[in-house]
C-alpha cells in the first residue's frame, strides 16, 4: 500500500474539512434536508455525504429523522432526513461597555433567543467590571433555562487595543487592563472558550454581516463619538493590523461636542438641532467637530478606497443632520471625480455585541467542528412577544427586534435599588474562607517592598495572601499592620510546603535572592521575585536552572514593562513612528540617592554589588526591550564621589526607610546615619553595545536635588523622548527634519490610573497570578532579568577595573529556549516542533535581524 505524504495528507485534511463546512452551510438555513438534497446542495456524492452526517450525528451537532419522504409526496421507503440540532449548544455575544453590558445569546442556526443591558456600577473596580461579564450571562440564560455549560463559545468586546491572543495592549479608558489576558481572566471565571476583542472592530464585523456593509468588500466603519475611531474591513475580512491597531486614529484633540452652559451632561442631539436652526455659537462647535470627523474619514478613504464607509457610535442618532454635514465636507476634502458612499450603521448600539456574537460563532465553528472557515451563520430573532417576525410579514430591523428582547428582560427582571447601582467599597481583607480556585500565596521578606503583597487581595485577583515570613520577629508587627492578623507569621521561608501555599513572592534583601528561591523552586512553589534576579551572574543562572529542573514557575518582578510610559514608549517603536531603533540613552537622577540607598545595606557591595544592578536593572531591562536586543560589549566608570566623605555612621538593620527618609535632608553632605559600610559608587555611567549593533548608554546619580527618568530613542525616521514618567508626563516624537523644537512633531500623554511604579505593581502582581493560575504568558522575562543582571555586574566589573571593555556571558541556549516556551517543557519531538512553531513571537532574540524587533 502506498502511504501519503505528509503533504497529501494535509491536503486531505483540507478537503475533509471544506467538505464538511459545505454539508454546515446547507443544513442550516433548512429545517429538515434529506441526503440527496444535501448532494445535490453541496455537489459531492451521496456515500461522502453520507459519512460526514453520520460523524455529525454522533457527535450530537446533527439530529437524523426518519420519515422525511412522506412529507414531500413521495413513494417508496421513507428518506432519512437531517437537521442543524440548533440547542446542542448555545452562543453568546457579549459587549462590556464602559456604561452598560449587553449581552445577547443565539442557538447554533442563529436564531436570537435573548438579550439583556446591565448597568454598570459607577466607581466599579476595573477587575470587578469583569465579573459583570458572567453576570450579565447569567441574566441572560436564567429564563431560557440554558445551563452555561451549553454554551460552545463567548464573544466579549472591549475598549482599547486587543492583540491576537485576548491581551489588552493598551486601554486608555481602562488602564489598569493594559497589559493584562483579559480574555483569560473571563475564561477562567466562566469554564467556556472565549474571544476578546476591540469594540470598534467588532462593530465593524456586525455591519459587514449583518447591517449595512454586508454586500461591500473593502469597508471603512468610523465610530464617532467623543473621539474617533476605525475599524477595516478589506477583502470582506477584519483588518486588524501587525501591532492589533489597524483604525487606531485616536482621541483627536478637540473632538469632544460641549455646551458652554452644560458641560457635566451634554445633549448632543440639541446642540446638533440648534445648529441646524441658525444658532451661530452651536453652528461654530459643530462644523469645527465635523472637520475633525472628514479628516479622519478622508484619510481612510483615500489610503484604503473602500466601496462603503459606515458611520457609527454614539452620535448616530442625529445621523440626518450629522451624516448630511460628514458627507458634504468629506467631498470636498477626498479630490476626486467619485467621493466615498458614506452610510449610517443599521445596527446603532447594538453592533457590538452582535459583532461578538458572530466572533463566538467563529470560536465555536472551531470547538465543534475544527473549521476556521466556516463563516456565522445568518442572523435573526424569531419570537419577540410571542410574534415570529421571520414570518408574520412586519419584520423589524435587526437592531430593534434586539432591543424588544432586552426591554422585555428589563421587566421580567426584579427592580434594583438605587444603590446596587454604585460599586460597594469592599474591605481590603475580606473574611470568606479560601475556596479551592484560590492561589494561596506567601509574602517572603516585610520590607518597604512588601506593600506588593497588598495587591493580592484585591477582588478578582484569584488569589489570598495567607502568610507572611521574615527572619526578623519584629516584622510580625508591621505584618499584621499591612496584611491584617489573620495572614500566618512565620520566621524561617524552608517551612513553606505546597500543603500550604502555592506560590510565594520574594521582596527579601538582594544577596538573599537566590538561596531563597532556590529553596522555594526546589519546594514546588512558584516565585515571584523581585528584581534585581540575583547579585552574580552565577547565582541568576543557578536560579533559572532550578526552575527548569523542578518545572516550578518562575516570574520576576521588572515591574517597569507595565509602567505607562515605558509601554506608551515601545508602542511608538512598534507603530514605527521612529523607523528602526539604532541608539537608547537614559540618564537617572535618583535624588533621594541618600535615603534610599546609602542608609542601609544597599550601600554594601557584598550585599548589593552595586547601583548599577540593584538601581539599574530596571533601566537595562527597558533599554533591552525598547531595542529588542541584550547587551553583548560593555564598558563603564564610575566613582563614590560625595557619600565617601560622610563620616557619621549608624547600624539601621531594625529600622526601614520610612524611618529616616525626609526631603529636607539636602545638601546631600549634611546626611547622617549612613550605612557602616559604604563602598559602592554614587555616580556611575557605562555604554552598551548590543547584539543588534543598537548603541546604548545609561547613566546613574545619587546626589541630584531632584528626582528624574529620561530615556531618548533614536531610530532611522526619528526619535523620542519622555519626560517625566508618570501620569500627566508626555512622550514626545520628533520625526521630521527641523532646528530646536521642543515641542516635538507629536505628543502623546502618559496616562495611567496610579503614579509610578503603583500602577506597574498592580499589572505585575496581577500577570503574576494569572501566569500560575491560567498558564498566561507573560511581559516580564526571566531571560530579560537575567541579561540585565548580566550586563549590570559585567559593566560594575568594568568600572572597578580602569574601565576595561567586558563581554557579557551568554545564558545557556536550553534555559533560554526552555523560558522563551513560556517555561513549558515539551515532552516528545512533535511537541518539540509544535511548542517552538507556537513560542511567543515576542522573545528577544540573540542576534535579530533588526534593532527594533518586539520580545
Amino acid at each position: 500500500m502506498t502511504q501519503l505524504s505528509e503533504f497529501d495528507e494535509v491536503e486531505s485534511a483540507a478537503i475533509r474539512q471544506r467538505n464538511l463546512d459545505a454539508c454546515i452551510r446547507a443544513l442550516r438555513p433548512a429545517s429538515e434536508l434529506t441526503l440527496t438534497e444535501i448532494a445535490r446542495a453541496t455537489g459531492l456524492s451521496r456515500p461522502t455525504v453520507g459519512a460526514i452526517l453520520g460523524g455529525l450525528v454522533d457527535t450530537g451537532l446533527v439530529v437524523e429523522r426518519r420519515g422525511a419522504s412522506s412529507q414531500r409526496g413521495g413513494a417508496g421507503r421513507p428518506a432519512r432526513g437531517f437537521a442543524i440540532e440548533a440547542e446542542f449548544r448555545f452562543v453568546v455575544g457579549v459587549d462590556l461597555g464602559i456604561d452598560t453590558v449587553t449581552a445577547v445569546v443565539s442557538d447554533l442556526v442563529g436564531q436570537i433567543r435573548n438579550a439583556v443591558d446591565l448597568p454598570v456600577p459607577l466607581g466599579i473596580d476595573p477587575f470587578d467590571r469583569l465579573e459583570l461579564v458572567s453576570e450579565a450571562i447569567e441574566q441572560l440564560l436564567r429564563p431560557l433555562g440554558i445551563e452555561s455549560s451549553r454554551l460552545a463559545a463567548v464573544g466579549v468586546a472591549v475598549t482599547g487595543i486587543v492583540d491576537d491572543r485576548g491581551r489588552v495592549v493598551l486601554a486608555t479608558r481602562v488602564p489598569a487592563w493594559s497589559g493584562v489576558d483579559i480574555a483569560a481572566r473571563i475564561r477562567r471565571q466562566l469554564g467556556v472558550p472565549v474571544v476578546l476583542e476591540n469594540d470598534v472592530n467588532m462593530a465593524a464585523v456586525a455591519e459587514h454581516h449583518s447591517g449595512a456593509a454586508r454586500f461591500a468588500n473593502d469597508v471603512v466603519f468610523v465610530n464617532v463619538g467623543e473621539a474617533v475611531s476605525t475599524a477595516l474591513i478589506l477583502g470582506g475580512r477584519l483588518h486588524r493590523g501587525h501591532n492589533f491597531a489597524a483604525g487606531e486614529l485616536g482621541s483627536l484633540s478637540g473632538t469632544t461636542l460641549r455646551e458652554d452652559v452644560s458641560p457635566a451632561a451634554i445633549d448632543r442631539r440639541s446642540l446638533l438641532a440648534r445648529a441646524d436652526g441658525g444658532d451661530s455659537a452651536s453652528e461654530a462647535i459643530v462644523d469645527e467637530y465635523v472637520q475633525r470627523i472628514a479628516q479622519g474619514i478622508a484619510t481612510a478613504s483615500v489610503v484604503i478606497d473602500p466601496d462603503l464607509l459606515v458611520i457609527g457610535g454614539a452620535l448616530t442618532g442625529a445621523e440626518d443632520s450629522l451624516l448630511t454635514r460628514i458627507r458634504a465636507r468629506v467631498g470636498g476634502t477626498v479630490l476626486r471625480i467619485t467621493p466615498p458612499m458614506i452610510v449610517s450603521t443599521t445596527l446603532g448600539t447594538r453592533g457590538v455585541a452582535i459583532g461578538a456574537l458572530l466572533r463566538a460563532h467563529d470560536l465555536a465553528a472551531q470547538q465543534l467542528t475544527g473549521s476556521s472557515s466556516l463563516e456565522p451563520p445568518v442572523l435573526s430573532v424569531h419570537a419577540v412577544d410571542g410574534v415570529n417576525e421571520e414570518t408574520s410579514g412586519r419584520r423589524a430591523p435587526l437592531a430593534a427586534r434586539i432591543s424588544r428582547l432586552a426591554e422585555r428582560s428589563r421587566a421580567d427582571a426584579p427592580l434594583a435599588s438605587p444603590t446596587a447601582l454604585v460599586a460597594p467599597r469592599t474591605p481590603r481583607r475580606a473574611q470568606a474562607a479560601i475556596t479551592d480556585a484560590e492561589l494561596r500565596v506567601a509574602v517572603v521578606g516585610v520590607g518597604m517592598r512588601s506593600e506588593l503583597a497588598g495587591w493580592i487581595d484585591r477582588p478578582g485577583s484569584g488569589a489570598r495572601l495567607t502568610v507572611a515570613v521574615d527572619v526578623n520577629p519584629a516584622a510580625r508587627s508591621r505584618a499584621a499592620k499591612l496584611f491584617g492578623t489573620d495572614v500566618e507569621f512565620r520566621e524561617d521561608h524552608r517551612t513553606l510546603t505546597t500543603s500550604d501555599v502555592d506560590a510565594a513572592i520574594v521582596v527579601t534583601p538582594d544577596d538573599t535572592h537566590a538561596a531563597v528561591a532556590i529553596d522555594l523552586l526546589r519546594a514546588g512553589i512558584a516565585v515571584y521575585l523581585e528584581k534585581p534576579l540575583a547579585i552574580s551572574i552565577d547565582d541568576a543562572d543557578e536560579i533559572l536552572r532550578v526552575a527548569e529542573q523542578t518545572g516550578s514557575k518562575l516570574y520576576i518582578g521588572h515591574n517597569m514593562r507595565h509602567m505607562a510610559v515605558v509601554r506608551l514608549m515601545r508602542d511608538i517603536i512598534a507603530r514605527g513612528e521612529i523607523g528602526e531603533v539604532k541608539s537608547v540613552w537614559c540618564r537617572h537622577f535618583v535624588g533621594n540617592g541618600g535615603d534610599y540607598y546609602f542608609k542601609d545595606w544597599h550601600a554594601d557591595r557584598a550585599r548589593s554589588n552595586g547601583l548599577l544592578l540593584q538601581k539599574g536593572a530596571h533601566d537595562i531591562d527597558v533599554i533591552h526591550w525598547l531595542a529588542g536586543s541584550y547587551t553583548r560589549d560593555v564598558v563603564a566608570m564610575g566613582d563614590l564621589s560625595l557619600y565617601g566623605s560622610i563620616t557619621d555612621r549608624e547600624d539601621r538593620s531594625g529600622q526601614l526607610m520610612d524611618d529616616w527618609f525626609s526631603l529636607d535632608n539636602w545638601p546631600p553632605l549634611s546626611q547622617s546615619g549612613l550605612n557602616p559600610v559604604v563602598d559602592v559608587e554614587d555616580t556611575s555611567m557605562m555604554l552598551m553595545r548590543l547584539d543588534s549593533g543598537v548603541l546604548a548608554s545609561y547613566e546613574q546619580c545619587h546626589f541630584t536635588p531632584d528626582y528624574w527618568r529620561n530615556y531618548t530613542v533614536i531610530g532611522t525616521e526619528g526619535r523620542l523622548e519622555n519626560f517625566g514618567d508618570d501620569d500627566g508626563g508626555v512622550v514626545r516624537v520628533w520625526n521630521s527634519r527641523t532646528t530646536f523644537d521642543a515641542a516635538g512633531d507629536r505628543s502623546y500623554p502618559i496616562v495611567g490610573e496610579l503614579d509610578g511604579h503603583g500602577d506597574a505593581d498592580q499589572l505585575t502582581v496581577q500577570e503574576f497570578l494569572d501566569f500560575v493560575r491560567l498558564d498566561t504568558t507573560t511581559e516580564t522575562s526571566p531571560v530579560g532579568a537575567r541579561y540585565a543582571v548580566a550586563a549590570a555586574v559585567a559593566a560594575t566589573e568594568s568600572l572597578r577595573d580602569g574601565s576595561a571593555p567586558r563581554v557579557v556571558a551568554p545564558l545557556e541556549e536550553e534555559l533560554e529556549t526552555y523560558f522563551e516556551r513560556n517555561q513549558e517543557r515539551p515532552k516528545t519531538t512533535e511537541s518539540v516542533l509544535s511548542t517552538v512553531e507556537a513560542a511567543p513571537t515576542a522573545a528577544i532574540r540573540r542576534h535579530p535581524s533588526k534593532g527594533h524587533s518586539n520580545e
